[in-house]
């Protein structure tokens, strides 16, 4: 009987060990993978497609089948004030806005809901779905490492609950900083194929970690806008903090309109800068991916920061996303808001250099004590990295992982103390054609950075 019960034990670390293999990508261990989202709603667990009407808690508790913009819904001689940069949202003039029809009854459609940031703050992993089709329950959601981790598919929990997710329209990807603060773009856009929504103005949003509260909502001024599509193309955020939490600045890439959105905290403005880096490179423009092949004309989409130098700036490095070139410029000249009038404005700018074929990347992350730079490059179905003190070209670029299947189209990356995390969402085939829900179709990835560039030309 005893040797029965080692035999048995053997057996099942034999397999739990073979199994955890499986769930490495390279030097990547794979933290979670759904075929489908689910999501954890106050215990109630959403399996399946919902509507309002098969809620049966009160709806004043659960706001299932209405978007909310305010933790308390307006009285009737309150309305949004889209106009203002400050952070009154609602003032008393007139009736709020109508909820939008159609999403009404739709809360939760399974296969809509696509995962497309990932950053982990502490014992949370921050996940957000942006909501480019009805049926999303919330956009900002978290896991519990310690306690969701015991699972590969855990259900998703709205943050800070489901109430006051509900006040978010649609977020793309959340970046934490040193104080304690998760910062965010909001588009305010419902993004539905042939019937977009503006339902709120498109604001920087910051959350307390410390008090899970809601604690700014910046809508942009006009002058930030120049078009009615921008919103769109709002889908990251950099924060840079360099002395007291309050001199903080967010940098928001405009990818549709091709621009660069800096705000100031302290001073509570923001500025738009254009310059012909931040448009897409018409060469790079046809891509493959999870099989469909398409042309996109994604601008500046991703900026990560250098640590100080000796002038108290960072070095920002950024590229669009269809291009394979990197450019850089010092956060000295993105935070004067006036630089852009002086005659050698452009000339501030550099080329870094060209990191190969195929190579297009959404983020990508630097990582302060090794100054080596992370991409994931959606062109090659990777994770790369290279090393910041060598020149950029294809020979000191290093692929760190690879799979056409298990890492298509990673949507976001992000750097955090000494791990760089990734998600992939394999968003492409969801956009052209349709998702195979009996298969793994989201992923996320941890991977430790000195194992990960260990024996590369990242070292």
């Amino acid at each position: 009987m005893m040797k029965n019960s080692v035999y048995i034990f053997v057996l099942i670390l034999l397999i739990v060990k073979t199994k955890q293999q499986e769930r490495r990508l390279g030097k990547f261990q794979e933290v979670f993978a759904w075929q489908q989202l689910t999501y954890n709603i106050d215990g109630i667990h959403l399996l399946q497609d919902r509507f309002s009407e098969d809620i049966e808690d009160a709806r004043s508790k659960r706001q299932a089948d209405r978007l909310i913009f305010i933790d308390d819904v307006p009285s009737d001689n309150q309305t949004w004030n889209e106009g203002s940069n400050n952070n009154q949202f609602w003032q008393t003039t007139q009736s709020p806005p109508a909820n939008p029809n159609e999403e009404a009854g739709r809360f939760f459609i399974q296969y809509n809901n696509v995962p497309m940031g990932v950053e982990r703050v502490g014992d949370r992993l921050f996940i957000t779905v942006p909501r480019r089709r009805y049926g999303i329950p919330a956009t900002l959601n978290y896991l519990s490492l310690s306690r969701d981790g015991k699972t590969r598919s855990p259900a998703l929990r709205p943050y800070p609950d489901i109430a006051r997710a509900r006040s978010l329209t649609s977020v793309y990807r959340t970046r934490a900083d040193k104080c304690g603060r998760l910062w965010m773009v909001d588009t305010g856009l419902l993004e539905i194929p042939g019937n977009p929504q503006q339902l709120q103005a498109p604001a920087i949003v910051i959350f307390d970690l410390a008090s899970d509260r809601q604690i700014l909502r910046y809508p942009f001024k006009s002058s930030d806008l120049p078009a009615a599509n921008t919103p769109t193309g709002l889908a990251s955020i950099t924060v840079d903090i360099t002395g007291s939490c309050s001199n903080a600045y967010a940098y928001v890439p405009d990818l549709t309109t091709y621009g660069l959105i800096v705000y100031s905290l302290e001073d509570n403005d923001s500025w738009r800068l254009t310059h012909n880096y931040f448009h897409f490179n018409p060469l790079a423009g046809n891509l493959r991916i999870s099989g469909e092949s398409f042309q996109w004309s994604d601008g500046i989409f991703s900026i990560t920061l250098t640590q100080p130098g000796d002038d108290g700036c960072r070095t920002a490095y950024f590229h669009p996303l269809a291009s394979v070139q990197e450019f850089s410029v010092s956060t000295c000249v993105l935070k004067n808001n006036s630089i852009s009038s002086l005659s050698d404005y452009y000339s501030l700018y550099s080329y870094v250099g060209n990191r190969g074929e195929n190579s297009q990347s959404t983020m990508h992350g630097y990582h302060q004590k090794s100054n080596v730079v992370f991409f994931a490059e959606i062109g090659r179905d990777a994770v790369s990295c290279w090393n910041s003190g060598s020149v950029l070209n294809p020979s000191n670029i290093a692929i760190l992982a690879r799979d056409r299947l298990r890492l298509s189209y990673p949507s976001d990356l992000h750097v955090t103390n000494n791990e760089v995390w990734v998600m992939s969402n394999t968003l492409p085939r969801f956009g052209y054609s349709r998702l195979d829900t009996n298969e793994f179709n989201f992923y996320v990835y941890r991977g430790n950075v000195n194992e990960l560039i260990a024996g590369t030309v990242c070292s």
